[in-house]
């Protein structure tokens, strides 16, 4: 049931269909180690999901940033960053091309005035829909896609926004393979976006190909780690029209585990210490 409820439900942008057990709750953690080269801080993304019903999954975080130990400038400082809600409800079959399906609604909102990278000033909402068909030809493989519109709203009055930003909607679509026999997957995604700006409208294109280690919880237990961790690796190339085009390695650590063992760990630690006062 453990291993049930802390499945692999996600990689890098890319989101699996399927909700949270009814009454189970999780902890999410994913700090992006490609900050550390790239950025002059580093974001720390937090979620907390609760099994509402057997269907309906809800979901809140953060996105706090700390200063980067190796690149200073005008965002080297500290931030709540953004706070995300999000609902997800479990479709099942009733596409009948997907094995699963599930759709959802998230939303991010600025807190104080993060880097641009971590939020753009505006508040973001998102609808989404999220398939999911296993391939019997190619055992262990997974054909997925996941459609999204994001869309820029004022939300609260927070002034005018910096010159350097500028408010987008934008489409997206990225069908894709993941291929896991294990604990180690190997996936390859085409992304497409269409950017609406209030004076343009443009198209962005993104391959990437790359692998995932959902290490087992008894590896894991053995070094007294809590929890699931999954670790990603990915290399990427992008081409934004009248952008050019870029390319890169991203890492990534992935842990989640239950609320339980969280608060299983604190009570052991509290006795412990109780035991040393005396």
């Amino acid at each position: 049931m453990r291993e049930g409820v802390l499945r692999m439900t996600e990689f890098f942008d890319t989101m699996l269909p399927g909700v949270l057990e009814e009454r189970n709750i999780t902890l999410h953690f994913r700090p992006k180690f490609g900050d550390l080269r790239d950025e002059e801080y580093m974001r720390f993304p937090v979620e907390l999901r609760y099994g509402y019903t057997s269907k309906i999954e809800l979901r809140a975080g953060l996105v706090p940033f700390t200063p980067s130990p190796f690149n200073s400038g005008r965002d080297h400082r500290w931030g709540l960053g953004e706070a995300r809600l999000g609902a997800r409800y479990d479709l099942g079959r009733k596409l009948k091309f997907f094995d699963d399906t599930t759709v959802g609604l998230e939303t991010r909102v600025p807190l104080g005035k993060p880097p641009v990278a971590v939020n753009d000033h505006y508040t973001h909402v998102k609808p989404l829909i999220l398939g999911a068909r296993q391939l019997l030809r190619w055992p262990s493989t997974t054909f997925y896609a996941n459609l999204a519109y994001d869309r820029s709203v004022k939300l609260t009055n927070r002034g005018e926004a910096p010159p350097e930003i500028v408010r987008q909607h934008i489409f997206e679509a990225a069908p894709g393979l993941l291929f896991k026999p294990s604990e180690v997957g190997y996936f390859a995604e085409y992304r497409f976006h269409h950017i609406a700006e209030p004076n343009d409208r443009r198209l962005a294109h993104r391959i990437q190909f790359g692998t995932v280690w959902d290490i087992p919880l008894e590896r894991t237990e053995r070094f007294r780690l809590p929890g699931k961790w999954q670790l990603e690796l990915a290399y990427r190339v992008g081409h934004e029209e009248g952008r050019g085009t870029d390319h890169g390695i991203s890492t990534r650590v992935n842990w989640r585990t239950t609320l339980r063992e969280v608060l299983d760990a604190t009570k052991g630690n509290g006795a412990n210490g109780s035991k040393g006062r005396r």
